[in-house]
């Protein structure tokens, strides 16, 4: 059922003082089964998820669809954005793919973080599957490894507080509660072994807890539907690089129909499987998961280490991509770690007297200075740095 020109007027933490801005953007959707309400309704989801990430509004979630229609009261917009008006101007579909054009009436947020300027860089690993006798239907064992190369793609290009920078060959478990992995015996962890590896702030891991297929229902979003449900059920945890300790982590739940033969085998490379209807769920899951790091990573200091100490300047191991300039002053954390009488690695750190100042900076390190006065011998390598608020 086509339905063009559609306004639908959601109240979400409308400010009537601030200025809001009209977007166009475009979202598409693999047809599948000639279920058009279902793709038209994931084609609208992923062009709003374009407009808000665009214009900075930070979203909590882009949820079900009814009919075409978004359900006013079960979408969330933070406070540091709102959307006021989306009009659905046009849909079409060529060669299976159902394209529409949304415009959208948004405020964009305004950070009040002076780190919000800066990017991040962070390090994935593959995800493991938990119960791999759960991939056994369409033979998707791989679809750990695939999901974390999907996850990295659109990390990449992602215009945020952060950037993905390598996606490390190795399948990494989530530690068990906040104590880092203790790789040896210097109790360096891990995730500080692998964000150091490469050249990272933070280190993202995972684990698909579920990929389990359910009977057929009879239902789906409130349409028929023959296909059985497959879920796609994972946790992830954000560890700081510097540190080792998690900082952030999330359990995401999706499903959709499986709407291919129970004998047949998917390849997760390949684009069969993402452009399936239950490839695109997880693609949808993604792109909430880079929301929602965003959200969190906007407000998180830009640290670094020091990699180097001359007798008058010290380098680190940050520079213009992550968004500093000549000029810019840097504050010097030592940095410490201690057991608690339970058993706990805790981190601990002091700051240093010393403020450095930016010299000299290239693209993925720079050269600083002492602010004032000369440099003394208490900066060593490996000390962490971080940038001082105006």
């Amino acid at each position: 059922m086509t339905r063009l020109l559609l306004i639908c007027i959601l109240y979400l933490s409308v400010n009537i003082n601030a200025s809001a801005q009209w977007f166009d953007a475009k979202g598409r959707a693999t047809v599948v089964n000639d279920d058009k309400d279902i793709a038209r309704n994931m084609a609208v989801q992923d062009a709003l998820q374009h407009a808000l990430l665009y214009t900075g509004a930070q979203v909590n979630s882009i949820s079900q669809l009814s009919n075409g229609l978004l359900n006013s009261d079960r979408f969330e917009v933070r406070s540091s954005g709102s959307v006021r008006n989306l009009l659905l101007v046009s849909e079409e579909i060529i060669d299976g793919v159902m394209t529409v054009q949304i415009r959208a009436d948004i405020m964009p947020s305004k950070s009040t973080c002076h780190a919000s300027t800066t990017t991040k860089y962070i390090a994935l690993t593959k995800f493991p599957l938990r119960n791999r006798q759960q991939a056994v239907n369409g033979a998707i064992f791989d679809v750990g490894s695939e999901s974390a190369q999907q996850l990295f793609e659109q990390m990449s290009v992602f215009k945020g507080s952060y950037l993905a920078s390598k996606l490390l060959p190795i399948n990494q478990v989530i530690a068990p509660h906040s104590q880092p992995f203790i790789s040896d015996q210097s109790n360096t962890s891990a995730p500080q072994l692998l964000a150091a590896q490469a050249d990272s702030q933070y280190l993202l891991t995972g684990e698909i807890q579920d990929v389990s297929l359910a009977k057929p229902t009879s239902k789906w979003f409130g349409m028929a539907n023959n296909n059985p449900m497959r879920q796609f059920i994972a946790s992830y945890t954000l560890f700081d690089g510097l540190t080792g300790e998690k900082v952030w982590s999330k359990r995401y739940s999706t499903q959709a129909p499986w709407t291919f033969e129970r004998t047949e085998k998917i390849d997760p490379a390949t684009q069969e499987f993402w452009s399936n209807v239950y490839g695109a769920s997880i693609v949808s899951q993604f792109k909430q998961l880079t929301n929602d790091l965003n959200i969190f990573m906007q407000c998180q200091n830009l640290r670094g280490q020091v990699i180097k100490v001359d007798n008058e300047f010290v380098t680190v191991n940050l520079g213009k991509r992550h968004g500093l300039k000549v000029g810019d002053e840097l504050m010097v954390h030592h940095a410490t770690q201690f057991t608690d009488n339970r058993g706990i690695l805790r981190q601990s750190t002091q700051v240093n007297g010393t403020t450095l100042q930016i010299r000299t900076i290239y693209n993925n390190h720079l050269e600083a200075i002492a602010k004032d006065g000369p440099l003394y011998g208490d900066i060593q390598s490996d000390a962490i740095v971080s940038l001082k608020p105006n």
